[in-house]
């Protein structure tokens, strides 16, 4: 797969990913954080989330809380028709992964993950409610979090507790919502263009 252990699979040249402080993001398991983890009020940048669960019947957003785009619920043959994104996003899995089972997927893509060199960065600031139309307010991403900053601090503790082998990399910047702030913030230059081993 493409990026394994942090390299192209062509020619073995490096490849990061960073993340700027995404509206969603898709959780590799059916858990999500307690309600705890989701206060409404900013906590700030050194909040951590150190409670997960499956959202039960009747908090579970109509059992759509491990969909796509959220979660991989979806993403397994017959699950959507041709010009569907799902459909899409499956055909383009089967490429490298030869199953029809949801659960096999899952594994596979949980297992990927942990090779990959993926960084986020975050604005310290970032803390708009969603519920104001400063990112993605349905059902299922409102479980993950009430803004940008708390969504992507409650993914590092997530990802923390899927991968305790490995920590995920991340860092923040002093700002809000700002691809201007984020892009000459000096942890995405030292990640993007000096040091790879930084």
């Amino acid at each position: 797969p493409e990026g394994a252990n942090g390299v192209t699979r062509s020619r073995g040249l490096p490849l990061r990913i960073i993340v700027g402080s995404p509206s969603t993001l898709m959780y590799l398991s059916e858990e999500r954080p307690d309600r705890a983890c989701r206060p409404s009020k900013d906590q700030g940048r050194h909040w951590s989330c150190s409670n997960f669960s499956i959202p039960s019947p009747g908090h579970d957003c109509n059992s759509h809380s491990n969909s796509y785009f959220i979660g991989l619920r979806g993403l397994h043959d017959g699950a959507s028709s041709k010009g569907h994104l799902k459909y899409d996003v499956n055909q383009y899995l089967r490429r490298s992964i030869n199953t029809t089972s949801s659960s096999i997927l899952s594994k596979d893509i949980r297992d990927r993950w942990a090779t990959k060199d993926v960084r986020f960065l975050f604005g310290s600031q970032d803390t708009v409610h969603c519920n104001v139309g400063a990112c993605n307010n349905k059902c299922e991403a409102m479980l993950t979090g009430k803004n940008r900053l708390q969504r992507g601090l409650n993914f590092m503790s997530y990802l923390q507790r899927l991968f305790p082998a490995s920590q995920p990399v991340w860092s923040t910047y002093t700002g809000g919502h700002s691809a201007s702030l984020a892009y000459s913030s000096k942890r995405f230059t030292a990640w993007a263009f000096e040091d790879f081993e930084a």
